[in-house]
C-alpha cells in the first residue's frame, strides 16, 4: 500500500520541470517475463516522449530507468513497481497492490497508481480471542502477519491471573503479589470475575503496545458471548465497533487460518467503506456540495473548494489544468495528458482527500466527482 511519503514525494516531484514520463509495470516474479514487459513498456515511453514532446532529448530521462534496464524488477513480495521520471528528477517505488502495465508522458507526474494503491481498509490489526487466550495479527497492506508477543503478555488467563486458591469456602486467584478477585461465592462467580479481569488486562496490553502506537482499527474476532463480553469492558479507542468476525478463532492453528480470516474482514472492511462513502455521497448531494461538471470541478480545485475527490480507477479524460482553471486540449501533450490526474495532484496538494476506486466501489456513475466545502457549496 502506498502512504502518506509516497504520495509526498510525488508531489514534490510535481514542482520540477516536465514533461514525465510514468511507467507502471507488474511483479510476476519471472525474470524473463518481467523483462520483456519492462522493455516494451520503455520502448513505447520512449516513442511517445519523442511524439509529444520532441525538444526533451530522452538522455534526461536515461539515468531514472537505467538501474532497471539490467537490476532486478523484483523486491519482496511487491506486485509491482512504478517509475516517475521528468528530465531533472525522478522517484520510484514498489507497489504492494495488483498493478496493469501503463506508460504515460504527462505535464505532470502520473499520481493515479499511487491514490489507487492507498487502500485505506487495507491495515487493521486482528485480535483472535477466545476465553482463556488470545493472539494478535498485524494486516499491512492485505497481508497478515501473527505478532511475536513477548513473554510479559497476558496470552494466557493463566499466565495473566495466576492459579485459582480456595479454603473453607473462599476462593481467590493471584499472581504473584497481586490479588486480582476473592470473596466466598460460588465458582461460577469466579470464573465470571476472572474472564472479565483477563479480558480489561488483554484490552489494556493490546491498546498500549498496538493499537495506540499504530493507530489502525483493531477487529475482534471471537464468538458471539465473547464479542459482547469483552465489548463491554474495553476502553480501546480503535476497537471497530461495526466490523467484527464472529467465530471461535482456532489459536492452536492461527498461522494457518489467518489468511481465510483477513479475506473475511478485508470483505467486511471493503463493503462498509462503501456504505460509508454512498452515504457522505448522498448527504453532500442533498446539500448541493457535489460537483461532477468538468468546468466546474476545475474552477473548484484551482481555488481549493474540494474536501473529496472520487475518479473511477479506468477514467481518463484528454486535457490539460492550467494555473487560472482553464482546460486546455490545444497541444500534442495536452491532448494526452489525463486531466483527471491533473485535479488528483491539485486536490490532494491543497489537502483534499483524493480516491481512486474501482468502478463498484465508486459513489455515483460519473467517472469523476467531488466534494464541495460547505462555504463554496452554499455559494455555488
Amino acid at each position: 500500500m502506498a502512504n502518506h511519503f509516497d504520495l509526498h514525494a510525488a508531489l514534490t516531484l510535481a514542482t520540477q520541470p516536465g514533461p514525465f514520463m510514468t511507467m507502471t509495470l507488474p511483479v510476476t516474479g519471472i525474470p524473463a517475463t518481467d523483462r520483456t514487459q519492462f522493455k516494451s513498456l520503455l520502448k513505447q515511453g520512449k516513442e511517445r516522449l519523442a511524439k509529444v514532446a520532441p525538444d526533451r532529448a530522452w538522455s534526461a530521462y536515461d539515468e531514472a530507468f537505467g538501474p532497471f534496464s539490467h537490476g532486478p524488477l523484483t523486491n519482496g513480495s511487491a506486485a509491482g513497481l512504478l517509475i516517475m521520471a521528468g528530465p531533472t528528477d525522478s522517484y520510484h517505488y514498489w507497489l504492494h497492490t495488483p498493478v496493469t502495465a501503463t506508460v504515460t508522458v504527462t505535464y505532470q507526474p502520473n499520481v493515479l497508481p499511487i491514490l489507487q494503491a492507498r487502500d485505506q481498509t487495507s491495515d487493521f490489526d486482528l485480535l483472535l480471542l477466545s476465553q482463556e487466550a488470545f493472539e494478535l495479527a498485524q494486516v499491512r497492506s492485505g497481508r497478515p502477519e501473527l505478532v511475536n508477543l513477548p513473554v510479559d503478555a497476558p496470552v494466557t488467563l493463566t499466565q495473566a491471573l495466576g492459579s485459582e486458591q480456595r479454603g473453607r469456602g473462599r476462593w481467590q486467584r493471584s499472581a504473584g503479589d497481586q490479588t486480582h478477585y476473592s470473596g466466598t461465592g460460588s465458582l461460577d462467580a469466579a470464573q465470571a470475575a476472572d474472564q472479565r479481569n483477563y479480558f480489561l488486562m488483554v484490552d489494556s496490553y493490546v491498546s498500549q503496545h498496538y493499537s495506540n502506537v499504530d493507530q489502525v482499527p483493531l477487529i475482534l474476532v471471537a464468538s458471539a458471548s465473547n464479542q459482547g463480553n469483552f465489548r463491554k469492558v474495553s476502553q480501546n479507542a480503535y476497537l471497530d465497533p461495526v466490523v467484527q468476525l464472529v467465530q471461535n478463532p482456532n489459536l492452536a492453528a492461527a498461522n494457518q487460518t489467518l489468511a481465510a480470516v483477513t479475506l473475511k474482514v478485508s470483505e467486511q472492511r471493503h463493503q462498509q467503506a462503501t456504505q460509508v462513502r454512498h452515504d457522505v455521497y448522498a448527504k453532500a448531494r442533498q446539500g448541493q456540495q457535489v460537483v461532477q461538471d468538468l468546468g466546474a470541478l476545475a474552477t473548484a480545485a484551482v481555488q481549493g473548494q474540494i474536501t473529496k475527490l472520487w475518479i473511477r480507477a479506468d477514467a481518463t479524460q484528454p486535457g490539460h489544468l492550467t494555473a487560472q482553471g482553464e482546460v486546455m486540449t490545444t497541444t500534442a501533450l495536452s491532448r494526452q495528458n489525463n486531466l483527471y490526474n491533473d485535479l488528483a495532484l491539485l486536490v490532494s496538494r491543497l489537502g483534499g482527500q483524493v480516491e481512486v476506486l474501482p468502478a463498484e466501489a465508486m459513489p455515483t456513475r460519473s467517472p469523476v466527482a467531488a466534494q464541495l466545502q460547505l462555504r463554496a457549496a452554499l455559494l455555488h
